[in-house]
This record gives C-alpha cells, structure tokens and sequence, in this order.
C-alpha cells in the first residue's frame, strides 16, 4: 500500500447521473509519500441546493466562473494510473466520476477508508471522516470541502494501516479469511502485511489461537478520592446537594438548586419509609442526581442494592458516563454501579468462534460483520453491541452470535469463568449498589417471573410517563414478515453448514433429513411471503390502509372480510411452518445421536434447539393473534409504507388493552421503595390520570405519595406563549385551504427569527405536504429547512441543526421529547396541532370503547389526559437552561376557543399568553426574540 490516488468529490446532490461534481481534488501517493495534488471548482451549469451551498460554504457565483468538468479532463490524465483509488466512502466519488466522465476508470482497484475505518476501529462514536479526525487527533480536518477533505482521507489511511500492522498475527489470519469472504478489496493488502510480518516471526512464535482482550478491573468499582477514615452514615442529601457540596469540587458547573434538594428530600423520605412515590420534576431540577444521591446513601446504609431503569439511551448513558463518574469523583466513600442490559446486547464467544470457524461459508455482509467484531473482540470491556453500531443486515447476522437463553451452555461453556460477558455483566450487578438498566429490561424481567435482574430493596423509574407503553409492549406479542424471513434465513444457513459437516458415520438418513428440511425450508418462505403480501393487498381492496401515510393500522378481527379473504393462505403458511419445524427437530435427532459419538457437534445441537424454539414461539404467536385472543386483547395489522420489501412490511400485533391490573400485581405490590420520576407526569396539576393508568388506584390508602417540584427557570421572563386566533381549523375548511394558511403563518413566523425554529406535527403525512410547499420559499431566503425522514434521521438532524445558521427543522412524533438545543441557536417552537391520539388507532380505540363500557368519558379519561401530557413534552423542547428565552407559538386555536382547553394551559409552567392574529403576534416576537 505505497502507491495509490486519494480521490474527495463535491456534488450538488447524491444521485449520479442526475445530480452534478462541483469540486475535484485528486492526491497522488508515491511510495508513501504524496508527491502530486490536482484540485479544482466545476461549473455543474445549474443550481447549487441551499443545503448544499451551506454544507460546503461554496456559493455558486464562484462555481459560475469556473471551468466545466469537460474542461478540466485533460488535467486528470497524470491522475488516471493503474494504481488503487482510495477515498472515504469511495462508491460514491466512483459513481460520479464514471457516470460524469462516461469512461471506465483505470484504477486497479477501489478502496474505501470508510469501510477500514469501521473493521480497525469498531469501537469509535462515528466513522464518517470528520468523527474519525476528531477521535483519532488527525492533523487535518475535513471542512467539506475537495481538498481538505482528501488530504484528511490520505491522513487518515496512514493511521489506519499503522493500527491494522499492529493486530497480532492470528488476529490477522483470520481477519484475512473473512475479508477474503466479504470479497473486500482490502483482503489482499492484509495478505501482503501477513507476508511481511511472517519473515520475522517464527513458526513456533505463532500460537493459532484467536486472542481477545483479557477481562478489565471495574472501573465503576469504588470512589476516585476514597478516604478509609469516611463515613456515608454522616452524609445527608441536603449537604450532599447544598451550597458546600463537595460536587463544587469536581464540577465547576455545579449550581445549588432548591427544587433538586427538595425533589431528594422526598425521595430519601420515601426509600426510609418504603413508600412509592410520584414525583414530577420540571427542566432544569436536575432529577438525576436528585435520585441518584438519596438512592446511593440508602443502599450503602442498608446493604441492599437499588436499580435505576431509564427509557432512552442517552439518559442511560449520561447516569452511566456522566453521573455515575461524577459522584465517584465527588464523595469520600467507595461505592460500585453496574450497567446491565437483556442477554441479546451481548456476544456469546462460543456462538462467535463456532460461526468464525466456518469462515469461507458466510456470505460477504456475514464476513464483514465478523471482521468488525473480531477486532472489537480485542479492544472491548464489556462485549456490549452498542459498542459496534450495528445496521441493516449486521442485525440479523447478530442473531447468530448473541447470547441467547435457549443456546446458553452456562457453567457447561469453556468460556464461562472468566470470559463470558453476560456472565460479567451479571456478576458486577450482583455486586454493586446501583445497577443501571432500561424499561425494557425491567418488563422482560417481569415477564420472565424476575428472573433476569438481581434482587434489590428499591427500584427508581425515570421517565416513567413511558412505562404504561412500555409494559403494552412487552406483554404483547408481535409477528412479522421480516422476522420470520430472518428465522428462515438463518436455519438455512445452519441446514447448510451441517450439509457442510463430515459426520462420525456414513448414513443415508442423514444427508436425506437435511435434503428435506431444505425443501421445506423453501416451501415455508414462499407461504410466508404470499400470506403477507395478501394480507396487504386484502386490506388495499377492502380500503382499510391509509394511503399518503407511513404506516397504517388496522384492528383485526373486526375486519371480517380480511380474515375471510386470507383464511387459505394463513392456513397454508400455518402447515409449513409446522412441517418445517418437524423437520428441524428429525435433524435435530440426528445431531443427537452425532453429538453421542463426537463432542464437537454438541455446539450445534444448541444452537439448533434455539431455532427450533423460535420457531415454535412464532407458531404459538401466529395462533395467539389470528385464532384466540383474549377479551382484554386488541389485535391489528400495521403496515409500514416506506419499506418496500414483500412480506417484510407488515406487522401482526396483540395487546392488552388494559396493563393496569398487571402493573399493580406484579411491579407496585411490594413492601420495597419505588419512585417513579418524569417532567411530565401531571394533568391540570394533578396525578389522577397516571394513577389511574398505573393501577396505584388498586394499591391501600397511604402507600402511595406525590410530589410537583417546579423548573428553577423563570418561565414568564423566559418564555413567551402565542396562540393565534386567525388561522383555520384542521377539518373546518378544505385540506389545500389549511395547508396553504400553515405554510403562510410558518414561513412569516420563521423568517422573523432568522430560523432557528422547531417546528411540531402530529402527523408525518402533514409534515411532508407542508414541507414540499414552504421549501422553495425558504430557499429563497436562505433559510435551510430540514424534515424528518426526508432530509434525514432525527439524529443527524438534530445535530445539523444545532450546528447550522438559519434553519428550520420540522419534526414529528419522536420529536415532541428527548431533543435538546439549549442556547440561542433555538428561540421558537411552533406546534402544529394539539397531539391528540389518531382515533382509529387501535389501542387506543380499543381503550376508548372500554371506558365508554363502564359508563365513562373516553374523551375526558383518556384522549384529553393523554394528549397534555404529550404537549407538556413539546413545550419543553424550548427552555433548556437558565439562559434560555424564546417562544412557543400553538396554530390550533381549539386551546382558547374549547372549553377543555384551558386544561392544555393550566399544565404548563408560563401562566400568562398572548393571542390575536398572526400579524399582532409577529410584532411582539420581534421584539421579544
């Protein structure tokens, strides 16, 4: 790797062909050393997006003046040499040149960082090139620009090539084998290193074993600052969180904050006293450590351990990475934390090595997989998935290498002892005072008869308003296409690597068993994929799917003609997953009897059983759904428009209507503390609603506490609440007459404050219609608009808004909480409409006719609590922080004009508000902004 080209292209867009180079640059590598650089803007002769022309900071008066691609060609000929062409992502700088040149390049080979970069260094954060710069301290840093940009490429394949030249060698034996697999272009370069390195190693030297990292000490195991003279019995949460905390020490941030000691006084009350406690926490208490604190000192004073179970990944990772170091830097007393997370996030090396020794039968998205983890295998603690940024097919090919109940061999695994990291994992929750976990591991827990988590004396559930949707979850069951052509897929692969086996002896009822699974195997994905694709079509005739929606949902049982219309195929697809499964347990016997005579088949025999397992329990589910459910059960189909695959874009579902009973039996019924936290838990200042949905209503008088504990912010100088009164109704007027006065009222409110806008929708249908109108106005005034699943991922979204000028992002359901933008660079947010539930969703029609059952209100019992609860988190998305200030505009007059209303206002923090027409309202916003 001495000689080579790095290539880096700015276009116009990202489709070849159609979209246009707008810069070149080219570097020329001699013998490790660049030696020759050619760079140049291109006149694309059209026009440069605005999104575009912000990312790259090209304008196009500039471009305009610049020679054409034609024009520059001759130029490129020193650069056209039958050597490797390399970049970052390098598909797609190849795309363009061969679509833009209309020639086929001459390069011997097409290398990409991109993918070294993901196979070296599995465990970075991100691998798109300036991630990588920032993480590997590059000299150069990409500014997206040609040039910068593949001057940081060239960069960066040096450093890369120097980490992969220190893998030891088995490491990269078989890394080589696997890459070879993955028909990956830089297998041959591995296999020249591997040469090099063989002429100074001796054959003795070279162990053939596979090394991983050895097992690393706790680094959560005890305080930084630990003193043998401290006492945590001395230590209250009022000095702990108060003006002379010792956090003042380690974090020049710390601000003492009334309402967090408040908040901590209540929860060291409730732990001492066993009690459960609701306690809602506006922005900016600080909740975390408001529990966090009282939780540590109780479990350390009473030797009982406490879990702290959160519902997204980052409030899980800013406990773990953040807090938890925190207060180990902080308090004078050694202390232990665990993060644990359900079986499947972990490898299993057995189930890894066995899928690794048959290397050259994986098919190459397999291979490249395996070369990813091998390598993390050497870096990682924890064997964590999260640690490898799993996507797309990598899912699947997970499957076949996590931990799994089914294929476990416990104490019976050569890798246990020592090596195992679920083993690990538990080992450490076992032994420490705090234990980090997610609402889904909570659920799965009680769903397993608690056999996942470890005993403990007190259990903190923050962002509890989640955990009723949670618990829907996991005690409902869910079919789908895709997962069952996963299934299908991976015990064809197991049919095939045992048809691959030599057995102990010869016997013709082996090779047959297998030649009959197969069949079977193919009959069953034929059925599988004409069942779902007709129950598509079924709903499409009998116009029960949405159309212009992403995903659409439809109750099952009450749509009798779809249950008639697919009553054949169901019962086809029904029959051959039987057989199939029959056949799978005839080849299962076989491996008994193999295993019985050589214990190296042992593996398989459990591997084996678990897909059998699955199997039975996609039988089992299948019957559940179509066939018996139970009355507290809803069932429904849900089709999901963008994913285009058939079969695999349609789900079946069931669940319960109604998880209160069960939440009360099973999680509330306990002499143990819970506390339940969240920043919107109330309606109209009260917890009825939450109660009532949690089953705590069943629970004795005086079990039960509640706390509200203000935000410390100073929501009225903060914020400024508008209402306008001139803007239509949904459903008032016509669909085009609505759509046309949101695009008005949001294009003049987001152009008053230069952007930096949040906009909120209900629905994603409206989000698009609204989007591709206002987008053209918006680009005329170079304000960059971002929409949701049409620009990108949330994510990536809310990262490019942070750190862009001028924009607006519009965003949808998963927007309406967990985004945080504090400072100036958001000062409006504007909800579309108030976020009532569809009323044609299932469950939630479902729970409606229940209630109306019992001689209730289902508007007032459930859609009204409901959808304040959801605007309380939209509102919240503004005031981030102390220095905050913006506004919050509602374009849904039903808040003022309907008698329920004033229930939307009453629960939030900004007391007072500002309504009239648009015009009114845009004269204060320039002034308040």
């Amino acid at each position: 790797m001495r000689d080579f080209i790095v290539c880096d292209l700015e276009t116009t867009g990202f489709i070849p062909g159609k979209d246009k180079i707008m810069e070149i640059a080219l570097i020329k590598v001699v013998n490790g050393i660049i030696v020759d650089k050619f760079y140049s803007l291109i006149n694309p002769e059209c026009k440069i997006p605005l999104r575009i022309k912000r990312l790259t900071g090209i304008n196009e008066a500039e471009l305009f003046s610049s020679p054409t691609l034609q024009q520059v060609f001759p130029h490129l000929s020193g650069f056209m040499l039958k050597v490797p062409l390399v970049g970052h992502n390098i598909g797609f700088d190849r795309s363009f040149l061969e679509a833009s040149l209309d020639c086929r390049l001459p390069f011997t080979d097409f290398l990409d960082t991109l993918e070294l970069a993901r196979i070296i260094t599995p465990e970075l954060p991100g691998h798109s090139l300036g991630s990588l710069s920032n993480s590997l301290r590059l000299n150069h840093r990409p500014q997206h620009r040609a040039l910068d940009d593949a001057l940081a490429t060239a960069e960066l394949l040096f450093t890369l090539l120097s980490e992969v030249s220190l893998l030891r060698l088995e490491v990269l034996f078989h890394l080589s084998s696997l890459l070879k697999a993955g028909k990956s272009p830089w297998a041959k370069i591995l296999e020249d290193l591997i040469k090099k390195k063989m002429q100074h190693f001796a054959a003795d030297k070279i162990s053939g074993k596979v090394p991983i990292r050895e097992p690393a000490k706790d680094h959560h195991r005890q305080a930084g600052t630990a003193s043998p003279k401290s006492n945590h019995n001395d230590l209250t949460v009022d000095f702990l969180l108060g003006p002379d905390s010792p956090l003042s020490r380690v974090w020049p941030n710390y601000q003492f904050r009334r309402e967090q000691v408040a908040m901590a006084r209540a929860v060291n009350q409730s732990l001492h006293k066993q009690k459960i406690l609701l306690a809602e926490a506006g922005t900016g208490t600080g909740k975390s450590l408001a529990y966090l604190l009282p939780a540590l000192l109780w479990s350390c004073k009473n030797h009982q351990r406490t879990l702290i179970a959160t519902n997204t990944i980052n409030l899980q990772e800013q406990i773990w990475q953040k807090d938890i170091p925190l207060l180990q830097k902080a308090l004078d007393f050694p202390f232990r934390a665990a993060l644990l997370k359900g079986r499947q996030n972990y490898i299993c090396l057995r189930r890894f090595f066995h899928l690794l020794s048959q290397a050259g039968n994986l098919a190459p998205e397999e291979a490249m997989l395996m070369a990813r983890t091998l390598v993390w295998l050497q870096k990682t603690d924890t064997g964590d998935r999260a640690e490898l940024a799993l996507f797309g097919q990598d899912n699947e090919t997970w499957l076949q290498m996590c931990s799994d109940s089914e294929s476990c061999l416990g104490s019976g695994c050569g890798w246990f002892n020592r090596y195992c990291f679920v083993s690990r994992a538990r080992w450490k929750a076992e032994n420490s005072e705090l234990v980090i976990i997610n609402h889904s591991l909570l659920f799965s827990n009680i769903a397993s008869d608690y056999k996942l988590l470890p005993p403990h004396g007190a259990l903190v559930i923050d962002e509890a308003h989640h955990i009723v949707e949670t618990a829907t979850r996991h005690l409902g069951i869910k079919v789908s296409g895709k997962h069952i052509m996963q299934w299908l897929s991976i015990a064809g692969k197991t049919i095939r690597r045992l048809s691959e086996l030599r057995p102990p002896q010869r016997d013709p009822g082996w090779p047959a068993a297998l030649k009959q699974g197969e069949q079977s195997r193919h009959k069953l994905t034929e059925h599988v994929k004409t069942f779902f694709r007709c129950l598509i079509d079924s709903c499409i005739k009998h116009q029960k799917k949405t159309p212009g929606y992403n995903t659409s949902k439809i109750r099952l049982h009450r749509e009798k003609e779809i249950i008639k219309s697919i009553e054949a195929d169901y019962q086809n697809m029904l029959y051959y997953l039987r057989d199939f499964n029959a056949c799978l347990k005839n080849i299962a016997k076989w491996v008994d009897t193999w295993s019985a005579v050589d214990m190296s088949w042992d593996k398989t025999t459990h591997d084996l059983g678990a897909i059998i397992e699955t199997g039975s329990a996609f039988l089992a589910d299948l019957t559940f759904i179509m066939e018996n459910p139970p009355e507290n059960y809803v069932c429904w189909i849900e089709i999901f428009e963008y994913d285009t695959v058939p079969g695999e874009n349609c789900v079946l579902n069931a669940t319960p209507i109604d998880v209160s009973e069960l939440l009360c039996k099973r999680l509330f019924d306990t002499t143990r503390a819970i506390i339940l936290t969240s920043a919107t838990m109330t309606v109209d200042n009260n917890f009825e609603y939450y109660i009532k949905q949690c089953g705590l209503d069943r629970l004795p008088a005086g079990v039960t506490e509640t706390l509200i504990v203000e935000s410390p912010f100073n929501y009225e100088d903060q914020c400024l609440l508008c209402i306008p009164d001139d803007i239509p109704l949904f459903g008032e007027t016509s669909g085009e007459h609505y759509i046309n006065a949101l695009v008005d009222t949001i294009f003049k409110l987001v152009l008053d404050a230069g952007g930096r806008t949040l906009v909120l929708f209900t629905s994603h249908k409206l989000l698009r219609d609204v989007y591709y109108k206002v987008k053209p106005l918006f680009d005329e005034v170079d304000i960059c608009l971002l929409g949701h699943n049409l620009d990108g991922g949330r994510s990536k979204l809310v990262e490019e808004f942070s750190r862009g000028e001028r924009c607006v992002l519009f965003g949808s359901s998963s927007f309406w909480e967990g985004v945080d933008i504090p400072g100036d660079t958001l000062v409006q947010v504007i909800i579309v409409k108030l976020p009532f539930a569809p009323p044609n969703d299932p469950v939630f029609e479902a729970r409606n006719e229940k209630i109306i059952t019992s001689g209730l209100n289902g508007f007032y019992e459930l859609s009204l609590p409901n959808a304040v609860i959801r605007f309380k988190q939209g509102f919240g998305r503004l005031i981030r922080g102390e220095k905050d200030r913006g506004a919050v505009i509602v374009l849904d007059r039903r808040i003022t004009k309907k008698q329920y209303g004033r229930i939307f206002l009453n629960s939030l923090p900004v007391k007072s508000y500002l309504h009239g027409d648009v015009e009114l309202i845009k004269k204060k916003l320039t002034s308040w902004i």
